[in-house]
C-alpha cells in the first residue's frame, strides 16, 4: 500500500488493490482510521483514533482532497 502523504506523523495510503468510494487509509501510532473522500470527506471506519486526531486527519484530508483524488485516479484510471 503506496504512501501518498506523511503530514503530522499521520500516514495517509492507498491500496492499490482496493475498491471504491475513493478513500485513504490512515495510520498513526499503531492505529488506523479510514477516510472517504470522493465527494464528501468522512469516515468510514475508525479502530482506535482518538476523538481529537480524527479531526486532525479530517482537517488534512479536505486540505488535500484534490491531490488525493488525482493519485486515486493515478492508480485506478
Amino acid at each position: 500500500m503506496p504512501t501518498i502523504l506523511i503530514q503530522s506523523g499521520f500516514r495517509f495510503m492507498i491500496n492499490t488493490d482496493d475498491h471504491e468510494p475513493m478513500h485513504v487509509h490512515v495510520i498513526y501510532q499503531g492505529r488506523s482510521i479510514l477516510i472517504e473522500f470522493e465527494n464528501e470527506v468522512k469516515v468510514r471506519r475508525n479502530r482506535g483514533i482518538s476523538d481529537r486526531n480524527i479531526r486532525r486527519i479530517l482537517r488534512i484530508t479536505e486540505e488535500n482532497q484534490t491531490y488525493f483524488q488525482a493519485k486515486w485516479r493515478e492508480i485506478y484510471g
